[in-house]
C-alpha cells in the first residue's frame, strides 16, 4: 500500500512540475542574430590586405571574425580556412618541436648521409628440368 501512495504521490508531483514551469518557444521560431554582412564583407577585406602581406595569424583573426559575422558565408569560411593552415605552416616553421614534441631534432650524420652500398648483383636460378611424365591419357 505504501507503494502505490508513493508513487502516486510522484505522478502528482511531476504532473504540477509541467505545469508550472516554464514554456520554452519551439525550435524553429528561435532566430539567432542576423548575419551582418557588411561587417563580413570588411572583415574578409582586411583579412585579404593581412593575408596578401603574409601576415597569416592575423588574417586569420580577420576570417573568423567575418565568419562570426555570417556563418553562412562560404567566402568567409574558405579564406578562414586557408588562413587556418597557413598560419599553422606559419607556427611550424618557426618551431620545429611542434611536429613531434619531446623529441630532439635528428642532425644527419656524413657517414649517415652517404648512401648505402649497392648489393651485389644476383644470378639467376639454374633452370630445373621437370621430371613429369604422363604415362597414361585418359581423354576426355
Amino acid at each position: 500500500m505504501k507503494y502505490g501512495n508513493s508513487c502516486i504521490a510522484l505522478a502528482i508531483f511531476l504532473l504540477s512540475a509541467l505545469l508550472f514551469l516554464p514554456q520554452n518557444a519551439p525550435a524553429s521560431d528561435a532566430k539567432g542574430p542576423s548575419p551582418d554582412k557588411a561587417l563580413c564583407d570588411e572583415m574578409i577585406r582586411f583579412g585579404k590586405q593581412s593575408y596578401e602581406r603574409g601576415k597569416y595569424l592575423d588574417a586569420k583573426e580577420y576570417f573568423r571574425k567575418a565568419v562570426q559575422a555570417d556563418p553562412s558565408s562560404t567566402e568567409a569560411w574558405r579564406h578562414y580556412d586557408l588562413a587556418v593552415i597557413h598560419a599553422l605552416a606559419e607556427k611550424v616553421n618557426k618551431d620545429k618541436a611542434l611536429i613531434a614534441p619531446g623529441v630532439s631534432p635528428q642532425v644527419p650524420d656524413k657517414a649517415a648521409a652517404a648512401p648505402p652500398p649497392s648489393p651485389p648483383p644476383q644470378e639467376p636460378p639454374a633452370a630445373k628440368k621437370s621430371k613429369f611424365v604422363i604415362v597414361e591419357d585418359e581423354g576426355c
